[in-house]
Formats: C-alpha cells, structure tokens, sequence
C-alpha cells in the first residue's frame, strides 16, 4: 500500500471500529429479543475463549494452518471442496462462521478419510483485540474466505500481521453498493486491497472487482467452487435407505418448500396423483415444523401419507406420499427422484438448484431466482422450468409425466451442464498452495 492507502486504511479503521461496530453491535443485541437466530448467534459466542483453548492443543504446529472463514451454511459448502484438497495435502485447517446457521452445519461437517479442522467455531465480534488474540493463539499461514463476507477489523489486523488472504468464489452483484456507491468503493478497496487474491465467480464479477480496485495484480477468474461441492457430494453419499417399493415409483421430490411454494403446487401435484397411478411423491419442507407437516397431511388427506422416520419397508399398502419429518437428508433424498421442483422461489429466492441437477433430475421453481446464476444459466439452456401460477405448475407437470423419457434425458444434460462447470476448487487449491507451504 502506498501512503495515501495507508492514511485511508486508519480513517476508515477509525469510523468503522469506533462508530459503525459498536452501533452495529448495539442494533443486533436489540434484534437478538425478537430474532432468535441472531440470540442464538451472539449467545453461541459465550465462552469462545475457553473452547478455543480446548481445540488448540491438536494442533500440529509442524503444518501450516488455514483458517477459514465463512458467514452460513451456503458459503461453508463453498469452502469445503477448498478444504478437503487442503487437508488432504498435509495442511490443517481452522473454521470459524458468523451465524447459528452456519455454526450448525459446520458441526454437522463430514469430511472424507476422518479429516476434521482442528478448530470448529463461531468468529468472535470484529473488534481489533479479539482479532489480534486469535491470530496470535491459531498462527494461521493463510486466511480464505468465500463469497463476499468479509470484516473489516479481521482483514485489516491479519494483513497488518503480514500473513496472506484470499477471497474464493468471489462475486459482486452489479447493483452493490460496493460497486455503484462511492463511498462503498473508497471503503470496499481498503479491504480488497488487503487480499493476496480475489478468485472471480466470472469474468463479469472480475470486472467488477477491478473498478473498486483497477490496481490489484491478482484478480483472476477462477469459478465457483459450489460446483465442485455437490459434485464431490454426489460422489461420496450414500443411497437413502428407502423401502423397496420406492424403487418402482417415478419420485418426483419437492424439495425445501415453503408454504407459498405449496400454495402454488400442491393442486397440481393432487391432480398428478390421482392420474398417474404410478408417482411417488416425497416432499421435504424447508423447516419441518409441527405446523407444517401437518398442513400437508390435511391437503393430501385424501391419499396415503407416511412420514419418513416412520415409514414401514413392506407396508400393506405403500403411501402414495412420502412425508420428510426430518433435516439434513435432502441431498440424499434426490437421488430416488426423476423430477425435482425446488423452493423459495414464491419468497426470498430459490434454493440450491445444483444439487437435484447434478443428481440427474430436471427442476421446476417459482418466478424468484435472479440470486441464482445456476438457475438463470439451466433456463438459459433449456434445460429447468420456472412457474408463476398453479395453472401454469399443472400444466408443465402434467406434460412431463406424460413424457417420462424427457425428463430423463433433461436431467441427464442439466447434469452434464453442472459438472462442466467444476473444476474452482482445483484452482483455488493450486493458486493458495504454490504461495502457501
């Protein structure tokens, strides 16, 4: 950095660590009476020090650590293909998220080969002490995160300790305040600054990290590592323990739908079942409450429905409906199916079209998925289908069952179009570790 960035770097660290933390602090403590995920979130940081402590002492000191960090649950999946490539070439690794989602998927983590990081927590708030003690008690060589979380303090006070970062899966939407806002910019290029390599998404997000910081010398296009992620899942799950008759079934899963989803498909899918004699149906909402399992029992009441920790191998008469009381199973789940609708699409926008993808199923989803690449690029080519109406759902569905050798062939040529896209992690991996030994 030269002078200018220097006095830069100090004003910004002045307004953010004095001014906008502590009244962002302040603000997520009042969220947190009505917010349970943000509670959970701050109350999970209790104690951090001492645990910390407890999962030090396996650290082998004779290898170099990367630490990880990471906001929820998507972006830990990111990272993951990352850092089993690591963990398989002599590097340890550290992982630390900012949410309660996040934190429950990483305990839940499964590598291949018993691999495990050494450290497992939630990252402490983002005030300069707390970053400083942490680099000082976990010595990493190198700090990654992924997609676009990144802490002011932690990258501020890690490059100041001259240890190397990077960004993987790297992305800018075209309407970020990082982007269109000049004070966004002025801020964003003191962190940016900061990291040994942004590792681009695409050639339009490299463009886009370049006009915040036209001068940075490792800007490179390297992909998304989501793709590499499910395809690496795909290779290692095991086949869900389902009954046999499942196997005789075209299944279609609906997979992590919410109620305005089910509003939307629900008709259309009673329709299905009444006119084809041979579909299967497994649906597996987004949050499998009381409330809402039961919501759907009273809207097929009028077929078999089993619950899926429930479900008898060889029952009289096999349900018509396969209900998922349960989480964490999903990716497992689409391996049964032939066609896939995935939800979130009628909310805040569609969840993880990759997976039944690249599983071999055709998707369907609701008209909100532009925060989706994945989803606009199988549009693009044809190759998923997006709905707005139940009359527009029953149609489609009702024309695909007909013809049950296209969804075959659809799903195989979306899976096909999913692992032409991998290849990220490799990259990344190659990039960190010529640097990083």
């Amino acid at each position: 950095m030269n002078n200018t960035s220097v006095l830069f770097q100090k004003f910004w660290g002045f307004l953010y660590t004095y001014v906008v933390l502590p009244l962002l602090v302040g603000i997520l403590y009042l969220q947190s009476f009505r917010d349970k995920k943000i509670k959970d979130s701050l109350d999970g940081r209790q104690g951090f020090w001492g645990r910390l402590d407890a999962q030090i002492i396996r650290r082998d000191l004779r290898k170099p650590l990367i630490w990880f960090h990471v906001v929820s649950a998507g972006e830990l999946l990111q990272a993951q293909p990352v850092m089993e490539r690591l963990l398989r070439n002599g590097y340890e690794c550290a992982l630390t998220v900012s949410s309660i989602t996040g934190y429950k998927w990483a305990q839940r983590l499964k590598l291949p080969d018993g691999y495990t990081p050494v450290v497992v927590d939630f990252l402490p708030l983002d005030f300069p002490y707390n970053v400083r003690r942490l680099l000082a008690i976990l010595q990493p060589s190198a700090v990654i995160y992924v997609k676009f979380d990144l802490w002011p303090n932690l990258i501020w006070e890690t490059h100041a300790a001259g240890i190397p970062q990077y960004l993987i899966s790297a992305t800018l939407q075209p309407k970020s305040l990082r982007v269109t806002n000049r004070v966004g910019r002025a801020f964003y290029r003191t962190l940016y600054a900061c990291l040994q390599g942004i590792y681009a998404v695409s050639p339009e997000d490299r463009q886009r990290f370049l006009l915040t910081n036209p001068d940075h010398p490792n800007v490179v296009v390297a992909g998304d590592t989501r793709f590499d992620s499910v395809l690496d899942r795909k290779n290692r799950l095991p086949v869900p323990k389902f009954p046999d008759y499942v196997k005789e079934k075209f299944v279609i899963v609906i997979g992590s739908s919410w109620p305005p989803d089910e509003e939307c498909i629900f008709p259309g899918l009673a329709d299905a079942l009444e006119q084809f004699p041979d579909v299967l149906l497994i649906i597996v909402p987004h949050e499998p409450t009381t409330e809402h399992l039961e919501h759907t029992e009273t809207f097929f009441n009028h077929v078999k429905i089993e619950r899926f920790t429930q479900l008898e191998n060889q029952p009289e008469t096999p349900p018509r409906i396969i209900l998922v009381d349960t989480v964490g199973v999903l990716s497992s789940v689409y391996q049964v199916g032939h066609l896939a609708y995935v939800g979130g699409a009628f909310t805040t926008g569609v969840h993880n079209v990759m997976e039944p993808c690249v599983m071999g199923l055709p998707v369907i989803f609701g008209p909100i998925h532009y925060n989706s690449p994945e989803a606009l690029d199988l549009l693009q080519y044809k190759l998923a289908f997006t709905i707005e109406t139940p009359e527009a759902f029953r149609s489609l569905l009702l024309r695909l069952l007909k013809d049950p050798e296209s969804c075959v062939r659809l799903g195989q040529q979306a899976s096909q179009r999913i692992e032409s896209q991998c290849g990220a992690a490799d990259q990344c991996y190659q990039f960190i570790s010529q640097e990083v030994r």
